[in-house]
């Protein structure tokens, strides 16, 4: 065979297309696998147990072992000596044909990257048979003592004994009977499997003429995947309860040593104890406490859930009274108060923030903006060190900024602009500036659109509430509590690495370990929700009560609920007036942690998802 009509028989081995399947649906192929990698721009590793062996005079067959790295796309065979060109080979091992009789070939087998880049290659000569000798057609003997050990409920391992023939080249796995590995070693481990299943592997050897024998076969089930369930704390109860702190109480359960106590969904401290009283509380604000069981392993139960209010206390007895502004400029405002008999000292905040202490009865706050307005709260400090909850008062420091001569025309279009710059930022401060500029406008149609706006931005970014400092902003539901920063919202992860069974994880090309392994259920791929979810931009909130995962996304107003052990998942995209829902497999919770199919990530936000059945490993971009 000429080289012209070698190229013509090669061409249709060039292009393939690879289907990959989650077991929920089909995603992605070789294109949408190579975009997600595009800037893994380093070659893969080379092909491992490279070997060839003339099947007859005119035909050659190449094996070997493909690199485990997360950016191997293909394999490619280049002829060193003669025109010979094979793209996109998939498998581990491939036949040349058309070849000529008694003659030596050399080839070079290089690794492709998802990307498209190359390695150098492994090179490797052989000679097709001659016409007149004989060709090997007999196959090895098999392997011996194939059993299974080390079998869990996603994993386990086989062995065997390879036989003693002179022309062994090395041996293949078959899971289900369909290859997986070809290799020298005599063990393989298996990983990624699903629990409670039956598997049957198979062994085969195969020698340096590319012969294959037979093979021998086992069954192997994997172990049920078990849960561990820790025990609650019984008789829990809130025992007593004062201004600024409330204490409670509980029995452990048998071999629980360690509670957990939280306090608004925050980790307050583990105890060992059978009761806790909780400090440095406001007075009249309700407060939820939650006690978690606690094992030596870590694992925790789900909690009891507790709430109490603090006492009131008398604001003439307590607070500064009196509270006025003295006077002010464009860039400092001057307070003053009476101190109540037994405050030593008082706190003063501007807009949440801590801005100084002093034990006199007036207080100037400097470096203000110009038409600003700001909210002043003054709390007192008892000799017991006990700060109260405050007395507010709001004020405006004067302003330039809208003389008399600007037309209100003017003032408007400033106004408007100042109110974008808001809504792109979501900065609290961008926010005052254009709540500012508002204010300074004439009553009509055209003011209520903007402070309409204003609210919508005030709730994206700077929440609804305020903590008893003023220092943050918190929005949550029954559970657990999110808080958003009061400046702006960090960036989103673009890509993520996962492997079930694993918690190590790469998102953006960074090593970062989950507090969860995904895990494959039921052939269902199911993965850590609030590890992925809080990266996309979510604040992930769970109602213990009804079961239900609350996702709100401030940027876009659109919300994903879902509930453990229903199927059903609902979307709300608030900024199109848009909702849907669509079935799934139900979430479930392990560890502590809700774990949902890979289908919920993509209906996020419609970041791309695929699973890469050879590498077990799970990419999800955008």
């Amino acid at each position: 065979m000429n080289k012209k009509r070698l190229r013509q028989w090669m061409a249709p081995f060039a292009t393939a297309t690879l289907i990959l399947n989650t077991g929920y649906g089909i995603w992605g192929g070789t294109d949408a696998v190579a975009s997600q990698f595009a800037a893994l721009s380093i070659a893969p590793a080379e092909v491992n147990n490279l070997t060839a062996a003339p099947l007859d005079t005119t035909r050659v067959n190449l094996s070997w072992t493909n690199p485990s790295d997360i950016n191997f796309d293909h394999v490619k065979v280049i002829g060193v000596s003669n025109d010979v060109y094979v793209d996109n080979i998939l498998s581990n091992s491939y036949t040349l044909s058309g070849l000529q009789p008694n003659t030596t070939y050399t080839f070079r087998v290089k690794t492709v990257g998802k990307s498209g880049s190359e390695s150098q290659g492994n090179i490797i000569q052989t000679k097709t048979a001659s016409v007149d000798a004989p060709v090997d057609k007999t196959p090895p003997g098999e392997v011996s003592g194939l059993t299974a050990a080390n079998v869990g409920y996603n994993t386990f391992t086989v062995n065997y004994i390879l036989p003693k023939d002179a022309d062994l080249s090395q041996a293949i796995i078959y899971l289900n009977d369909k290859e997986v590995q070809r290799t020298t070693g005599t063990s393989y481990t298996f990983s990624g499997l699903i629990a409670s299943t039956n598997y049957k592997v198979t062994v085969k050897t195969v020698d340096k003429s590319g012969n294959i024998s037979g093979g021998v076969s086992i069954p192997v089930t994997t172990t049920a995947l078990t849960v561990d369930t820790v025990p609650e704390v019984t008789g829990a109860s809130v025992t007593s309860v004062n201004n600024y702190s409330a204490t409670v109480s509980w029995t452990r359960p048998s071999g629980i040593n360690t509670v957990s106590l939280y306090k608004d969904g925050q980790l307050v401290t583990d105890s060992t104890g059978t009761s806790y009283t909780f400090n440095n509380l406001s007075a009249s604000q309700t407060y939820t406490f939650m006690i978690k069981s606690k094992r030596s392993t870590g694992a925790l139960s789900s909690g009891v859930r507790l709430t109490a209010t603090t006492n009131s206390t008398s604001s003439n007895s307590s607070e500064v009274s009196n509270l006025e502004v003295d006077s002010k400029s464009d860039t400092w405002i001057k307070i003053t108060y009476d101190m109540p008999s037994q405050a030593e000292k008082v706190k003063i905040y501007v807009d949440g923030d801590y801005r100084g202490t002093t034990s006199s009865e007036s207080y100037k706050i400097t470096d203000l903006r110009e038409g600003r307005w700001y909210e002043i709260r003054v709390t007192s400090i008892n000799r017991s060190g006990r700060e109260s909850s405050g007395v507010k008062i709001s004020e405006r420091a004067d302003s330039y900024s809208y003389s008399s001569s600007s037309s209100s025309s003017s003032n408007y279009e400033k106004a408007r602009d100042l109110m974008r710059i808001a809504e792109n930022s979501l900065n609290a401060s961008d926010w005052r500036s254009a709540r500012d500029a508002i204010s300074d406008l004439p009553s009509g149609t055209r003011k209520s659109d903007l402070l309409d706006r204003l609210e919508i931005i005030r709730n994206r970014a700077i929440g609804t509430s305020s903590s008893s400092t003023g220092t943050s902003s918190t929005t949550s539901t029954s559970g657990t509590a999110s808080s958003n920063s009061n400046n702006a919202f960090s960036s989103y992860s673009t890509s993520f690495t996962l492997t079930p069974g694993s918690t190590s994880a790469y998102v953006d090309g960074r090593t970062t370990m989950m507090a969860q392994a995904p895990r494959v259920i039921n052939g269902v791929t199911m993965v850590p929700l609030r590890f992925i979810g809080e990266r996309v931009g979510y604040q992930v909130n769970y109602d213990k009560a009804t079961k239900k995962i609350i996702m709100n996304r401030l940027t876009d107003g659109k919300q994903v609920v879902l509930q453990v052990k229903n199927s059903t998942l609902a979307v709300y995209e608030l900024n199109n007036s848009r909702n849907y829902s669509t079935n799934i497999t139900a979430p479930v919770i392990i560890n502590g942690h809700t774990l949902v199919p890979l289908r919920v990530i993509s209906e996020l936000s419609g970041y791309q998802v695929n699973y890469n059945a050879l590498s077990k490993q799970i990419t999800i971009t955008k």
